[in-house]
Parts: structure tokens; C-alpha cells; sequence
């Protein structure tokens, strides 16, 4: 087992911090402070924000963020710095835009303005955002702000939780006065975990924000969060995805784990050894590379599946085997259930949260969450607090932050909700999966599908993909049906497949030089206007400049169906109802569209309009490029193959519906 954080390491760390947050306030607080009290006439009283308020913050945070709770080692407290290497950030559709990051980002801030960082489970953006904040002291950078957003609601505005933040227990002030501070900058906003906001709260939250970043715009904001829909209310922020680990990366990362030790060594040796085959995707990611090592530390095998790592980490975490007390050693469980029947409540517990989107409770929700369980779970007896303190001490996936009980990771969550539909939802499975497949927030349940594919693929080809395939033949018998012989079948084809899930749209800016970007009033005014039209709730900007030297810059605008997410997911289990845009198209390139047929600022939809221009003989190949460049996401249907895909699926549920196999008993040889 790896070694823990020595308390006297982590008192020197923190006493080390000391200076750093004097200088900090002494350099950038402080003047901001006396000049604003000065122009509201305000005196160091409990209604006036202080220096205090502030150095007590950067303890509190500092001592939170340098240390974290890791899931891979029986949620230990580890130091932060011990276990991060560099990230790589990605501008979204522009490869060759690349920022490592080691330290507080300066030149990608200046450089961009406001970031988004997105990315899928276990990427690193949360851990990447506490090293910016630690940073932000360190180098003396400016003012950071940490606020996590599933901590916000309907009832808790961005600006009380940074109130609530900067309070300490002897003082209080007009949560007023934060906002008009803010306004005149300064200060660095980490807003983490935007994914994590509730489903049910999400609109009033997200206009809270974007009202809160209106009017205190002029500081650097940084937003992280899984890939959604709904991010396209931040018009306003440069996207950036996180790259995938190297090999060299990831092995650096497996040996942080054991501080050089011999556990990782034997890893790594395992991993290049010939007959580990198929693993790479699991060494591309962060959280799946830790998932490796507790898995393998636990019992010295390398598992295939995600949800396999998962189980064992689980099982890691349930036994809590000490090596240095022997393979013997295990920690009596308060609730008096054994491996199993713990796993059987945190799957219902689990798929409870995932239903509401929740990963954080107070003590009183998560104790009802865990009651609800108990009633479900016929047969098991066991007390709500036992379990609790089960699940924050010797089953560690509940961390204690504050008042807050929290999932370790939401990963983890996802994991049990999916053994849930799996495993206790009995005929239900395909009810739950037809239900996510068409629900409007498809892409906040997509890892829990991509865990299902492995756990039980046949009910998800049954469901998914049929519905899916489905899906795009009546697309295809609807779409593109008026156009003549003289157009290439493949090209129609082609354009069914770019707009299949996909509203596509193009607009052009005024004249501007090659790389400028374009207005971005002008640009929300335009969305207004579409919204106010169509009903039209989020969507993605490709902003990609098309070709300048003609009479404007053209973008792409898509308004993305969430359903988009499953491509992505099929993709990376290389199913074949799906392919990747061809990667060799020269994005740079000059494209021949013709200038007259979009307007200035407003949106030009592309449709299957023979009439329209857009349609024409000569722009239609043109188009396609265009839709192939802008599109979001480079992987499309497959349309050669959905057919007898779909074919193929129904065949087999026929096949399945007819046979007696199950009432079939016959002697045993």
C-alpha cells in the first residue's frame, strides 16, 4: 500500500502557505480593499468585507485543495502535488492550439480570455483547477476564487456562496458588496464542475452565472465540465478539451502512486509485456490509470472493463486490506453487512443520486437516500448511521466535506446505478434504457451507458442501438428524397450523415483579417433572436473561420441533439454503426462558398431544400466540406451500415422471442 500524508508534512506544508497568503492579501487584497471602503465610506465593521475574511479563506482552501481525498486508495488524503503531472489543454477544433499546464496559465488567459474546459469522467479538470488555485498563491498571481457548482441551487446564487465562502464564524457583511468588488476585477473564478449542477435546478443556475460573469467581467473566469449542451449559454469562453495521457504519461503517473516502488514497476513491466493487449484506452485517462493500480495492487491482475476496475476497487476499498498486518487484516463493517449486500444498497443508493443528478447531500438527505435503499433491499437489516459511517470510514466512497456528504467521484456513482439497471431492475432494463435514450439531457447519462455496453451489451444493442438505427432510417426516408439522379448518391448520403442529430447553420461576420475573431455581441444578439424564434434552448459554436478574404469570415453554428454523445460512445468501442470524419481535411484551406448567399450575423439554416442555393450542384460537395469542418464532434453514423445493422438487431430479438430455450430441460450428459 502507498504511503499516506505524514501529519507533520502536511503542518509544514500548510505553515509554509502562511507567508505566501500574506503576500497575496498584502499585494492584491489589500489595496482593493482600502480603495473600495474608501469610496463606500465603509469602516473595517462586520458589514464591510476585511483582509481577514480573505487570509482566512486562503487557509481554509488552502488546506482543502492541497490535499485530496483519492478514491484509488481508500479515499487516503494524499498531497495534490505528489500525484499531479501536467495536463495538456486542447483549443476544440484546433489541435495544433496546445497549452501544458504546471502552474498557473497566464499566457492561456491572456492569450484566450475566458476558459471552458471540457472533457469526459476522470479526465483530471476538477484536480487541474485546484492546481491553478494552489498556484494562484504560490506565484502571487492575482486574487483566485474557488467555487464548486453543485454546491449552487434555486435557493443559493453564485454571489452567498462566495459570501458564504469569505465568512468566517464572528463576521458577516452585505452580500452586495461582493458583487460590486468583483466588478471591478481582478480576480480569477474558478467555477468547477458545471455538470454537477441538479438537472432540476440547471436554468435558474446557469442564468445566475451568466449574470454573475456579465457583471463581473472583467476578471479571468475559468469553467470546467463534462461535455453538454447547455454549455453553449457561455458563448463567450474559448472551449478547450484535455489531451489524453501518453503512455510516458501515464507510466509517470503509476509511479507517483508508490513513490518510485516496486507495486508500479511490476505494473508497467506487465502492461508492455506482450500478452497485455487492448489496454491503451485505459492509460489515456487519468482516473482510469489510478482505477489500474488499485485494481492490480488489490490483486495483481489487469482488468479489461471499466466497470471490472470499478467492481475491484469496490472490493478494495470493502476489505481495506493493510499489507503490513497480513492478507488477514480486515475492518469490521458498523452496518454488520457483508460484500455483497453492501454492494446491493449502493447500487440502489446509486442509481437513486444519478436519477436526481446529485453527488452532495446534508447528513438528513443522504440518511433518507439510504433509508429509501434499505426498503427496497428485502431481506437486509441494518441501522441508516451505521451505513453512513460505513461509507465515510471503513467503505470509503463518501467523502465528509463540511456539513456535505459527498460521492468520492461521480464516476463511482455512475458505476453503481449502472449494476443497478443491470442487476436489480429486473424486466425494467429496457424500459430505463429507452427512457435515457430519449431523454433531453441524454449526454449527462452517457457514462453510465458506456458502462452498461460492457456489463450487458446485448440489452444495450437491443435498446440503444436500435432505437438509434431506427432513428436514422426514418431520417434517411424523409431527408434529401427531391434531389435529382444527376447528384452522387454518395454525397447525399454524406450530408444525411453530417445532418442526422444535427441542426446545422452558417453565418459570416463583417470583413476581417484571417484569425480575428468575431463579434461576439453581435453574435449573442443573433442567438437571442434564434431563441426567441424557434424555442431553441443550447446548442454548440463551432467557431471556426471558414475563409476571410472573401466578403466576410464564415461560422458554423449547430444546434445539437445530446443524443450526438452516443456516436462519440460507440466510437470509442469501435462499433461499427459509426466513423470518423476523415482526419486529412485541411481545415486551413479555402472554401469556395458563395458569399452571397449568407447574410451578415444571421443564421442561414441548411436544409434538404432543393431550391435552395445552398442545395445547388455546384455548392453542395462545397457544403459538405463546410459541415465536415465546423461539426463538433468528428465522428458521424455510418450510413452504409445502419441497415443491416438494424436488420440484424431485430433478427436476433425475433430469434430470441421464439425459442424455448429457457422451458427446454432435458437430460443432463
Amino acid at each position: 500500500m502507498t504511503d499516506r500524508i505524514d501529519g507533520q508534512v502536511l503542518k509544514d506544508l500548510i505553515s509554509s502557505a502562511t507567508p505566501l497568503i500574506k503576500a497575496l492579501v498584502d499585494t492584491f487584497v489589500t489595496p482593493k480593499l482600502v480603495a473600495f471602503r474608501d469610496r463606500h465610506n465603509l469602516e473595517k465593521s462586520k458589514q464591510a468585507i476585511t483582509e481577514d475574511n480573505f487570509t482566512e479563506y486562503y487557509h481554509r482552501m488552502f488546506k482543502k485543495l492541497v490535499v485530496v481525498n483519492t478514491l484509488v486508495f481508500n479515499n487516503s488524503q494524499r498531497l495534490l502535488l505528489d500525484i499531479f503531472i501536467p495536463l495538456t489543454l486542447t483549443l476544440k477544433n484546433d489541435d495544433t492550439s496546445t497549452f501544458k499546464i504546471n502552474e498557473f496559465p497566464v499566457e492561456l488567459s491572456d492569450e484566450y480570455g475566458n476558459i471552458l474546459i471540457t472533457d469526459t469522467a476522470g479526465m483530471g479538470k476538477s484536480t487541474l483547477m485546484k492546481r491553478i488555485f494552489i498556484d494562484a498563491i504560490y506565484k502571487n498571481v492575482g486574487i483566485p476564487l474557488f467555487i464548486e457548482l453543485r454546491r449552487l441551487n434555486k435557493n443559493k446564487t453564485i454571489v452567498n456562496e462566495i459570501r458564504d465562502q469569505l465568512n468566517s464564524l464572528n463576521k458577516e457583511f452585505d452580500p452586495l458588496l461582493i458583487l460590486e468588488l468583483l466588478s471591478e476585477g481582478g480576480f480569477t473564478v474558478i467555477l468547477d464542475g458545471y455538470d454537477e449542477i441538479s438537472l432540476s435546478d440547471r436554468d435558474i443556475v446557469t442564468k445566475d452565472i451568466q449574470d454573475f460573469i456579465s457583471r463581473a467581467s472583467n476578471n479571468r473566469f475559468f469553467i470546467t465540465s463534462r461535455p453538454e449542451n447547455a454549455l453553449s449559454s457561455f458563448g463567450g469562453f474559448q472551449e478547450f478539451k484535455i489531451a489524453p495521457l501518453s503512455r510516458k504519461e501515464a507510466f509517470e503517473l503509476l509511479r507517483k502512486y508508490d513513490n518510485q516502488g516496486q507495486l508500479s514497476s511490476l505494473l508497467i513491466k506487465r502492461i508492455q509485456s506482450d500478452e497485455i493487449r487492448n489496454i491503451d484506452e485505459f492509460l489515456t485517462n487519468p482516473l482510469l490509470v489510478s482505477l489500474l493500480f488499485t485494481a492490480f495492487e488489490h490483486k495483481q491482475v489487469i482488468p479489461f472493463k471499466k466497470f471490472i476496475f470499478y467492481r475491484q476497487v469496490y472490493d478494495a476499498n470493502f476489505e481495506s486490506h493493510d499489507l503490513t498486518k497480513g492478507d488477514s487484516f480486515s475492518h469490521d463493517k458498523h452496518s454488520g453487512l457483508d460484500i455483497d449486500d453492501f454492494h446491493r444498497v449502493l447500487r440502489h443508493i446509486g442509481f437513486n443520486c444519478f436519477k436526481i443528478q446529485r453527488i452532495e447531500f446534508s447528513k438528513d438527505e443522504i440518511l433518507s437516500i439510504i433509508s429509501q435503499s434499505k426498503s427496497f433491499c428485502i431481506g437486509l437489516s441494518f441501522q441508516e448511521s451505521k451505513f453512513l459511517l460505513d461509507l465515510t470510514t471503513t467503505v470509503p466512497l463518501f467523502s465528509v466535506d463540511g456539513n456535505y456528504y459527498r460521492w468520492s467521484h461521480k464516476s463511482l456513482q455512475e458505476y453503481f446505478a449502472a449494476q443497478f439497471i443491470y442487476l436489480d431492475s429486473k424486466g425494467k432494463q429496457n424500459d430505463i434504457l429507452k427512457k435515457l435514450y430519449n431523454h433531453p439531457n441524454l449526454d449527462k447519462f452517457i457514462n453510465v451507458l458506456d458502462l452498461y455496453y460492457d456489463m450487458d451489451y446485448k440489452t444495450f444493442r437491443n435498446n440503444i442501438e436500435l432505437e438509434l438505427t431506427n432513428e436514422f432510417i426514418r431520417f434517411q426516408n424523409s431527408h434529401y428524397l427531391k434531389f435529382g439522379k444527376s447528384y452522387n448518391s454518395n454525397s447525399i448520403n454524406k450530408r444525411r450523415e453530417l445532418t442526422f442529430l444535427v441542426d446545422c447553420y452558417i453565418f459570416k461576420s463583417i470583413s476581417m483579417s484571417r484569425g480575428a475573431r468575431f463579434d461576439v455581441d453581435k453574435f449573442q444578439q443573433m442567438i437571442d433572436n434564434y431563441k426567441e424564434e424557434t424555442g431553441f434552448e443550447s446548442g454548440r459554436v463551432a467557431g471556426i473561420i471558414i475563409e476571410p478574404r472573401v466578403a466576410g469570415c464564415y461560422f458554423g453554428f449547430q444546434y445539437q441533439n445530446s443524443k450526438n454523445s452516443l456516436l462519440g460512445l460507440l466510437y470509442s468501442k469501435k462499433n461499427e454503426l459509426v466513423k470518423q470524419i476523415d482526419v486529412n481535411i485541411d481545415k486551413s484551406a479555402p472554401i469556395a462558398l458563395d458569399c452571397d448567399l449568407v447574410e451578415e450575423y444571421k443564421l442561414k439554416e441548411i436544409t434538404d431544400d432543393p431550391e435552395d442555393k445552398l442545395n445547388s450542384k455546384d455548392q453542395f460537395d462545397t457544403v459538405n466540406l463546410f459541415l465536415e469542418i465546423t461539426r463538433n464532434l468528428s465522428i458521424t453514423i455510418n450510413a452504409n451500415n445502419v441497415d443491416a445493422i438494424n436488420e440484424g438487431i431485430k433478427r436476433n430479438i425475433g430469434d430470441e422471442d421464439m425459442s424455448d430455450f429457457f422451458l427446454e430441460w432435458g437430460s443432463v450428459i
